[in-house]
């Protein structure tokens, strides 16, 4: 009898022990700890106008080199994203809005309103005054302006396909080389492309070898976009990645940007994260590139892209 008690007692102690060592070991994890949580979407809205009281309009766009996003909105001057509010960098001038911005190493602001033969400059909490027109040289209508910082120099193209180089002292120098309207000018790893629509109505992107500020090498006919890519859509605007990729930037819903290849091979770019189509982009100092955005016909807010690569400059 005693055996047997003996028996059913270390038989007892037995599963007592299995009971507490299961119950010590860590519990089959929840579904909450078995998924990851989703990375961040890489296209993101960074100043959402239409959530805002006062609606307002944005336009051209700018980024210093800290990374601040400047912004011309529809009668109201050049605002600063800071946060989720707006700060005002300068009142508004003669413009309704300026279409294309960029930002010198003065810490002025440089933009174009389009239909106009000049380029203007913007100090903060300053109306905005002409910097170049016709008295210096130029001659069509500037529809994009780029401050190259390598360079210290200024870049435009014009409605009639010229190409313009600006110091800083009022210097311009223009190239006749292409015919038709150029709408976005980049510089960067050593070339200038010019984005225009040409006497056949072809969105193409033309590249000349920056030789030195006062020369241009013998230009290509780099992407005809009309031909490859789509034969109804415009280019708005253009960037270059440091390692030598062309980003066009269109006006076709949700595809709104692809990205060209050095050996012209293209793809397209973030397809269906790119809400509406871009009017005007920049590039920051990071990965970073911000842009102006259209729905249904209307700008409506900036966003923010995650380009995975620095740019050029």
């Amino acid at each position: 009898m005693k055996k047997i008690i003996y028996n059913i007692l270390s038989i007892s102690i037995f599963l007592t022990t299995l009971t507490f060592i299961s119950c010590s070991e860590d519990p089959t994890p929840s579904l909450y700890d078995v998924i990851e949580p989703a990375a961040p979407l890489p296209v993101d809205r960074l100043y959402n106008f239409d959530e805002k009281t006062k609606k307002e309009v944005p336009y051209g766009i700018a980024v210093d080199p800290s990374g601040v996003v400047f912004v011309s909105l529809d009668a109201q001057g050049i605002k600063k994203i800071t946060g989720d509010s707006l700060t005002a960098f300068a009142p508004k001038g003669p413009e309704s809005f300026f279409r294309a911005m960029t930002y010198g190493s003065d810490s002025a602001v440089y933009a174009v309103r389009g239909g106009i033969r000049g380029i203007y400059k913007v100090v903060k909490n300053t109306i905005p005054s002409a910097f170049v027109s016709t008295s210096q040289g130029i001659a069509d209508n500037v529809n994009d302006v780029e401050f190259v910082n390598s360079q210290n120099v200024l870049w435009a193209g014009g409605s009639s396909g010229l190409i313009y180089r600006i110091t800083l002292a009022k210097n311009v120098k223009k190239f006749d080389y292409i015919k038709g309207t150029i709408n976005a000018i980049k510089v960067g790893n050593g070339n200038l492309f010019a984005a225009m629509r040409d006497t056949n109505n072809n969105e193409v992107v033309w590249k000349f070898p920056v030789i030195s500020q006062d020369s241009l090498g013998t230009g290509e006919l780099f992407f005809n976009f009309t031909e490859k890519v789509d034969s109804v859509a415009k280019i708005t605007d253009i960037a270059i990645g440091q390692t030598g990729e062309l980003y066009i930037c269109t006006n076709k819903q949700s595809i709104a940007m692809f990205v060209v290849n050095s050996d012209k091979t293209f793809a397209e770019y973030y397809d269906g994260l790119i809400n509406g189509t871009i009017y005007s982009f920049a590039w920051g100092t990071n990965n970073y590139g911000y842009f102006t955005n259209i729905l249904v016909d209307i700008n409506t807010d900036v966003w923010k892209v995650d380009m995975k690569k620095l740019s050029a400059q």
